[in-house]
């Protein structure tokens, strides 16, 4: 069944209009005094005015038409009582401009206004006395501003309705970056110490027949592993799981040892000077890299280089593993770790560069930019 009202009828009608027909009451009343013909004829162009107004206020189909059709209406009224006083009607007229949606639709309401009522001025006020200008004058001239105020009324309002919708779509994209911080904690943090207690176990299970007093101390060993992995944890959760290279170095050398593959370091990372952010972010992308090279590498000796100069801080770690497959391009890689390293170091602006040649290896690189570091975190140096 077709709505006669328009295309959307709201869930609940806002009966805010309503007050404001008591200012009809002066043409109903000045009506009483007319001839019964004239008296029907001006109610029933009253009660058309009224339901043009309402339908215009709660319904945003047609509203121009209904505010020029008000317009026109209000016109009748002066002419029928000789009387431009009567413009001040286009006060209803005017809170249906201001609720136009485009600035296009609300010019040309303006538009009509104005050459509705010089209209409507010309032909009922040429009896009009000069006093009775005087009186007039004033809420006409009130009349052609009162929109201006209302748009822009109409405007801050609606503009700090789109700012909560923004709002809330900001709580909404942080809640997903949190989830996804998370995400890339926990495979950092856990992923790393799970692959050293696989190690150890793995270990001691070969250790436990032929030397078991070496296979109770990696059983200990693993014991440890894993209340560090509940400390890790609980520092997941209350967001303190700060990292420093030289910290995570040693962490390496542990899994890298229970692995029999090598380590050889390059650098000064005690002297390196660099915020707990950035110290974070490398110690997670070394963390990373390092899992790749136990996991990944077949590797017997793994490298880390580790330099600032004055201009960016670099990370390297390189493995000496059989490198990329032949049928896998070097240099691509679909893993859950790169992506995460990525993601992290977008934070600070940091770049990563993986490269894995068959029988030479493979390299991942991190560089991070010291000018956007002094400029983003705080100007450490």
């Amino acid at each position: 069944m077709s709505n006669p009202w328009g295309s959307s009828i709201p869930k609940r009608l806002n009966y805010f209009p309503l007050i404001w027909l008591v200012y009809l009451i002066y043409p109903a009343v000045s009506l009483a005094d007319e001839p019964p013909r004239d008296m029907l004829i001006g109610y029933a162009v009253l009660a058309l005015f009224i339901a043009s107004y309402l339908r215009s206020f709660w319904y945003e189909r047609g509203r121009l038409a209904f505010a020029i059709l008000n317009m026109i209406l209000t016109g009748y009224f002066c002419i029928l009582f000789s009387s431009p006083g009567f413009l001040t009607m286009n006060f209803f007229t005017t809170a249906m401009l201001s609720m136009l949606p485009s600035s296009r639709q609300f010019w040309s309401g303006m538009g009509v206004l104005i050459v509705t009522s010089a209209i409507t001025l010309w032909i009922s006020g040429s009896h009009t006395g000069a006093s009775e200008w005087v009186n007039i004058l004033p809420p006409l001239i009130v009349l052609f501003v009162f929109p201006f105020f209302l748009r822009m009324f109409q405007n801050t309002r609606n503009l700090k309705s789109e700012l909560n919708v923004a709002q809330e779509e900001i709580a909404r994209l942080s809640k997903n970056e949190e989830r996804q911080r998370i995400a890339r904690d926990l495979h950092d943090t856990l992923g790393h110490t799970l692959s050293l207690i696989t190690l150890k176990s793995e270990l001691a299970e070969k250790l436990v027949a032929k030397k078991p007093e070496l296979a109770i101390q990696e059983v200990k060993d693993i014991q440890a592993t894993s209340r560090a992995a509940l400390k890790q944890v609980r520092e997941l959760v209350s967001g303190m799981n700060a990292l420093s290279i030289q910290e995570e170095l040693n962490n390496t050398e542990a899994i890298l040892t229970a692995a029999g593959i090598r380590l050889s370091v390059s650098g000064k990372p005690q002297q390196l000077e660099a915020p707990p952010l950035v110290q974070n972010i490398l110690g997670l992308c070394l963390r990373e890299a390092i899992n790749n090279v136990v996991k990944h590498s077949k590797a017997d000796a793994c490298s880390i280089f580790l330099s600032e100069d004055t201009h960016e801080l670099t990370l390297s770690v390189t493995d000496n593993g059989p490198g990329a497959e032949i049928d896998r391009p070097a240099g691509v890689s679909s893993g859950r770790g790169l992506l995460g390293m990525k993601e992290r170091l977008e934070l600070i602006q940091g770049t990563l560069t993986y490269s894995s040649v068959p029988g030479k290896g493979t390299t991942l690189s991190v560089k991070v930019p010291k000018v956007v570091r002094n400029q983003q975190l705080g100007g450490v140096s």
